[in-house]
Formats: structure tokens, C-alpha cells, sequence
């Protein structure tokens, strides 16, 4: 038998020697295996994200989609998007129903006719801040006004505008349409019956009949049965009794002059017990007139100021727009310059008689007084309307400027707040000739 030798039996250098392309192939292999294991493990990780992303993408189309629902359902608006020219009023009062809480309730700008866009936001039910817009028509459904007197009378062949008898206007249109409806005959003696009316741009009317009497123009009368040898017995109210009756710690007394009444002994009135004076400072004599400076203005401030009375001023206005108004506030403040002016400045207005042309609607004429005062305010004086309780109850109903009030009666009566009233006319001072007047001035 043939002896034969076991592989154990041999030495390491007898070993057989290993393959390297085998010993590459493994090491291929593994290699391979590790990049597809970390292929796999980077591919789970990919399916993972693509996973999140479209459940993200997912999410954010029910989220938008649900927003949309939300937006079209959260805020019913009503029926009616109208609101009334000058009207009060705010986004909440045009929403039927809101599915959550309003934010910031705006205010609707009010002031022009037409279409507004109104914007404000709201929390829906989800908390989230929405915006919402709409559309609000404002109109006007207020009637014109008339004040006017049941007869007329002119004489026979009158040449002015038969509308100007009667003052007339609206509350928005600057031209409503005034029209006297009838038969007459302005060169033939009679009694004719008429009816006038004015017509605004937004169709409203109102009308007023009345009786127009043309008559001959009367013949000089000498004997008239008339006694002209007596005098008056009328003096006027001293201001002695004014302060008798109205002065306490809450009001002090004073007057308002202008070139009426001449020359002033400041020292005397001082003395009568005078604690304030409003002076005129100037005039403007018709609708587009030139700005005219009282000829005893200066004098009376240095006057007054010397005295140690509070003083203030004011302007008589004939302003027919807001451009006007704002010229003749800056006119004024170049007069007062330098001058300490305690109770500032007032506008005062009173061209009623001749309203009608004017041009001018109620609420433009509410801007030509804001415009003026305003303007004086921003320069550092105070600011203040004048005007007669009839005229404030019926023109001046959107005034929001402290008020000088004139009413020629024992007690003032005005509804609305005042700072000074002037109560009569006819006041009698020391150191005035002549009638001057009077004022009681109120603690704020």
C-alpha cells in the first residue's frame, strides 16, 4: 500500500496559496451587499419622506380647501349693503351671521355717494385671521329743505330769482334744482297761488306752496297818523345787572365788539366788571370777497391786552368752499401773530338770508367750519363756532367744534353743549357808546 499524507499533516509553507481574484470577488461581494444594504435603508427613507410630504400636501389641500368652505360660510352678509349718506356706521352692521369673532370692526366711510370697499378681519372657528371684503352702496334718500312763509309780497316788475325768496338746500348736492311751480306775472297786480320745490341730484324733492301777492309799489305816505315826536325809553341791559344775575364761579362776563362800536376805554370797561372780550379781527362782505381787516381791531386787542382781559377773536366768514375756508384761517393767523389769544379763535357764518347762492350743500358747509378751525388749531389756538340756536338746531347738527351760542333770551335753551352764550344786543357798558354785545362765558 502506498503511504499517503494528510493536508493536517502539512506545514504552512506547504498550505496551498489563496486566490486573489476570489479574495477580490468576495470583497466585491461585500461591498455590494453593504450598498444595497444602505440603498435600501436610504430608499425606506425616501419612500418615508415621500410618504410625509404627499400626507403633508394632502393635508394642506383639506386645510386650504377647508379655509375656502370656512371663508364662503363664516360670514353671511345681510341683504341690504346701503347705508345712508352721513350715516354712523360700522362692518358688524352689514353681518347677518359670523361664524366666529370679529377682530377690528372698521368704520364706513360715509362722506361720497357711491360704492365703498369695505375691508375688516375676523377670527373664524378654527382661530384663524381671516379678511373679508364687501361692497357698500351709500345713497341718499334725504329730502331738500325749505323754510319758508305761506304769502310773499313784491312789488310789480321785480327782477331778482323768485327761489331766493325762501332759503333752500340739501344736505349732500351743492346744485340741488330750485323751481317756482305756477302761473304769475311779475308786471301784473295780483295774488297768485305757486309752489316751489327743489330737487336733488339724487332725485329727492320737496316742495312748499305759498301765496305770491304783486302789488304796486306804494306812493310816499306823509300822514301816517304816526308819532315821531316821542323818544325811545329803551336803555338797553346794563352789564350791572348781567353780572347780578349771571356771574358765579363757574362763569365770567364778558363782551364781543367790532368797529360798531367805535372807540373803546378799555380801563372803564376793565372797571364795569368786563372779564373777557371776543374782538373782531375781520370780514369778508360777500361770497368771494376780498378779506377785509376791522379798522378798530388792533386797537382793541392792545387795548383789551393792556387792560388785562382775556382776549379772543373772531372772523365773519362768506367762505362758499373748503379751499376759502383755509385761506381765510390762514389770514387771520397772520394777524393774531404774537398775540396771546386766551379764547382763541371762532368762525362765525350768518349769510342765511342768501344761502341759496351760495352753492353749497348743509354738509359742504359743515367742512368749510372743520376746515377753518382746524386749521387755526394746528397753529396752537383754540377753535370755536358761532351761531344762533335756530341755526345751530337746524345746519349745525354734525358740529363737533365747541360752540359760541347766541340766543336773546333770559335762559339759554340750546340742547347741546355751549361754551359761551351770547344773550343780547343791546348791552350797556362804561366805556362803550352805545349798544355792545353781551356774554356769559362757562367753565370747562
Amino acid at each position: 500500500m502506498h503511504n499517503q499524507k494528510n493536508d493536517s499533516d502539512l506545514s504552512v509553507d506547504q498550505l496551498p496559496h489563496t486566490n486573489p481574484t476570489v479574495d477580490i470577488a468576495k470583497s466585491h461581494v461585500a461591498s455590494l451587499g453593504s450598498i444595497l444594504r444602505h440603498r435600501k435603508l436610504a430608499l425606506s427613507l425616501a419612500c418615508a419622506a415621500l410618504l410625509a410630504i404627499v400626507a403633508l400636501v394632502v393635508w394642506v389641500i383639506h386645510d386650504i380647501r377647508e379655509t375656502r368652505r370656512l371663508d364662503a360660510t363664516s360670514v353671511v352678509l345681510s341683504d341690504d349693503l346701503t347705508a345712508e349718506f352721513g350715516a354712523t356706521t360700522k362692518a358688524s352692521d352689514f353681518i347677518w351671521h359670523l361664524d366666529g369673532s370679529i377682530v377690528d370692526d372698521v368704520a364706513i366711510d360715509t362722506s361720497q355717494l357711491g360704492a365703498v370697499e369695505v375691508e375688516f378681519q375676523y377670527h373664524n372657528i378654527k382661530n384663524k385671521k381671516r379678511t373679508k371684503k364687501f361692497t357698500v352702496n351709500i345713497v341718499d334718500t334725504t329730502q331738500p329743505i325749505i323754510y319758508g312763509q305761506k304769502n310773499y309780497t313784491i312789488n310789480v316788475g321785480y327782477d331778482g330769482d323768485l327761489t331766493n325768496l325762501m332759503l333752500s338746500g340739501d344736505n349732500v348736492d351743492d346744485h340741488p334744482t330750485r323751481k317756482i311751480n305756477g302761473q304769475y306775472d311779475l308786471q301784473k297786480p295780483g295774488d297768485y297761488a305757486l309752489e316751489y320745490t327743489i330737487t336733488d341730484a339724487s332725485s329727492n324733492t320737496a316742495s312748499h306752496p305759498f301765496t305770491l301777492h304783486v302789488i304796486k309799489p306804494a306812493e310816499n305816505i306823509t300822514n301816517q297818523n304816526q308819532n315821531n315826536s316821542g323818544t325811545s325809553t329803551y336803555v338797553g341791559t346794563p352789564i350791572s345787572n348781567v353780572i347780578q344775575q349771571y356771574k358765579n364761579g363757574n362763569t365770567a362776563i364778558g363782551i364781543d365788539v367790532s368797529s360798531w362800536q367805535g372807540e373803546i376805554d378799555w380801563e372803564k370797561v376793565r372797571s364795569a366788571g368786563v372779564e373777557f372780550a371776543i374782538i373782531r379781527v375781520g370780514y369778508q362782505a360777500d361770497y368771494g370777497g376780498e378779506y377785509t381787516l376791522d379798522t378798530t381791531f388792533q386797537d382793541n386787542l392792545s387795548g383789551a391786552i393792556a387792560a388785562g382781559i382775556p382776549v379772543g377773536v373772531y372772523y365773519y366768514s362768506c367762505a362758499n368752499n373748503i379751499d376759502e375756508a383755509r385761506r381765510q384761517a390762514e389770514w387771520v393767523l397772520a394777524q393774531i401773530e404774537n398775540y396771546p389769544l386766551e379764547l382763541g379763535v371762532t368762525f362765525d357764518w350768518e349769510e342765511w338770508s342768501d344761502f341759496n347762492r351760495a352753492g353749497i350743500s348743509f354738509h359742504t358747509l359743515q367742512k368749510i367750519a372743520d376746515t377753518f378751525i382746524e386749521t387755526v388749531k394746528k397753529a396752537g389756538y383754540d377753535g370755536m363756532l358761532y351761531g344762533s340756536k335756530n341755526y345751530l338746531d337746524k345746519f349745525w347738527q354734525h358740529n363737533t367744534h365747541p360752540v359760541w351760542l347766541a340766543q336773546y333770551y333770559d335762559h339759554p335753551t340750546y340742547s347741546r353743549s355751549f361754551s359761551i352764550w351770547q344773550l343780547t344786543d343791546t348791552g350797556t357798558v362804561p366805556g362803550i357808546n352805545g349798544y355792545v354785545d353781551l356774554d356769559v362765558r362757562y367753565s370747562p
